[in-house]
């Protein structure tokens, strides 16, 4: 499946008075890897409801290819490639990580249920095919020790890396990450970057991730986007943004230490995104 683009365009919601997104327009190219960032309450969240279809706006639009989502269902766009995981990660606690990945595999390599009940040979070769993509998963994302463990036996960090591997199994073209390292501990959150980056190279899909690791967000990503009040301040290619005197004012200017780091990282980075100013 090929990577898709994306486009909204003049997006704005309104909860009663207040205005949480205001206006957003922003292209993101197909196959790039793009984040949000900005302080809480900003619109980063609730841009990807609208996205993901959680959320419908007030006005504005969004296009997947071209094609006009704003009547899609969450369903619907899941069905055309467009996942979101959670910050928190619904997974169900009692199965064991092996369980949890022949489930994400059954949504997409389904048996009907006569032949399911009757073990037909096209179920068993269906079985086989689903046990291996299982092994796979757990070989690529170093899960293999943890197969038979319960996900509520996992710490946070490790059932993100699970969720991850889940949402390999919908074959993604576009992926909306909701804070990936919320909750994680410092070491986990270090870990998570190059799983991520396994992850994008594993499916092609075009990512937006909403994150407060700026660090990590810096040496991940093609290009940024922060927001502010529910606009976006500033858009573009990595290196130009972290440069940019409104998002340091607006929000990477809140730690200093956070963005020489992200400065050192993102040097010399060249942006694959088209991301345009709606202020």
């Amino acid at each position: 499946m090929t990577a898709a683009g994306l486009e909204v365009r003049d997006l704005s919601v309104e909860f009663g008075g207040v205005r949480a997104v205001a206006g957003v327009t922003l292209s993101f190219a197909p196959g790039s890897i793009v984040g949000i960032l900005g302080p809480n309450g900003s619109g980063k969240t609730t841009l990807l409801d609208v996205v993901s279809g959680q959320l419908r706006p007030t006005s504005g639009s969004v296009h997947l290819d071209g094609e006009d989502l704003i009547d899609y269902l969450p369903e619907d766009r899941a069905a055309l490639g467009l996942i979101r995981s959670f910050q928190d990660c619904r997974l169900y606690p009692e199965l064991t990580v092996e369980e949890t990945l022949l489930v994400a595999e059954d949504g997409r390599r389904r048996v009907g249920l006569s032949a399911t009940s009757l073990w037909l040979p096209s179920a068993r070769r269906a079985e086989a095919t689903k046990r291996r993509a299982v092994g796979e998963l757990l070989a690529a994302f170093g899960l293999g020790s943890f197969r038979h463990c319960r996900i509520d036996q996992l710490s946070t960090g490790t059932r993100r890396v699970v969720d991850l591997a889940s949402i390999i199994a919908a074959r993604p073209r576009l992926l909306l990450l909701d804070e990936p390292t919320a909750g994680i501990a410092q070491r986990e959150a270090e870990a998570l970057g190059p799983v991520l980056r396994a992850l994008h190279t594993e499916t092609g899909a075009t990512v937006v991730m909403v994150e407060h690791d700026v660090p990590m967000a810096a040496g991940l990503c093609d290009a940024l986007v922060v927001m502010e009040t529910g606009r976006v301040v500033s858009a573009g290619a990595t290196d130009r943004v972290l440069a940019d005197p409104v998002a340091l004012e607006a929000y990477l200017g809140a730690t200093d230490e956070a963005l020489r780091r992200s400065g050192a990282i993102a040097a010399g980075r060249s942006g694959k995104v088209r991301a345009r100013r709606q202020l």
